[in-house]
């Protein structure tokens, strides 16, 4: 017996809603977080780098180039003389991409990995309602679970190789912000000016 023509009209209104709320919330999270990655890899002008530079406290989403001079110029001071240069700028890069990882990058695959188990969900539970609508004779019901099957795997597959495809894309701009501060860096080491040596006083004058 078939369902009034109302009832197959909401089960074809429900299917799609049904799938787009199981995919909103791991989605436009990690969608949440490539926003913030791409405000964090933007690219600043050597200018506004010497200004910002002066002040104290860091932004909320402050650039990876930003970081990395902090960072640096931390680790230069507290190191002192003690430490090479190549080997301090090596560790800050390190760090600064330790960080990257841990705020951006790994949460952003968090959020898409979850999206193809939810698919595969939807999958099983769009194949389950099927093989319940040959039972009771429903051609609603057949559609909306073949649209439940379908949908899930679609919008699972192509929702997770966006986020996948951003994030990498987010990467490549995360090591252009480092190479962008280590350029910064060795022009402004450059035109520092270096500290005169004493004169060293000769031995027949000591005499």
């Amino acid at each position: 017996m078939n369902p009034e023509p109302g009832v197959g009209l909401s089960l074809h209104l429900l299917v799609p809603l049904t799938a787009v709320a199981v995919f909103a919330l791991p989605f436009s999270r990690g969608l949440r977080l490539c926003l913030q990655a791409l405000a964090v890899t933007r690219a600043v002008e050597p200018g506004e780098i010497e200004r910002r530079l002066e002040r104290p406290v860091r932004e909320p989403l402050e650039s990876i180039t930003l970081q990395m001079l902090r960072v640096l110029r931390r680790a230069l001071r507290e190191a002192g003389d003690g430490q090479p240069a190549e080997f301090l700028i090596d560790a800050s890069r390190q760090y600064v991409v330790n960080e990257y990882d841990a705020h951006w990058a790994r949460p952003i695959s968090m959020s898409a990995n979850l999206l193809p188990p939810l698919g595969l969900i939807g999958t099983t539970a769009g194949l389950l309602a099927l093989f319940l609508s040959k039972e009771v004779d429903s051609q609603s019901l057949e559609l909306g679970a073949l649209g439940l099957a379908l949908i899930s795997t679609i919008a699972a597959l192509t929702a997770y190789a966006w986020l996948e495809a951003f994030k990498v894309r987010l990467y490549h701009r995360m090591l252009a912000r480092l190479d962008d501060a280590l350029a910064f860096f060795r022009s402004a080491s450059v035109r520092a000016p270096r500290r005169s040596e004493p004169t060293a006083v000769p031995r027949a004058a000591q005499s």
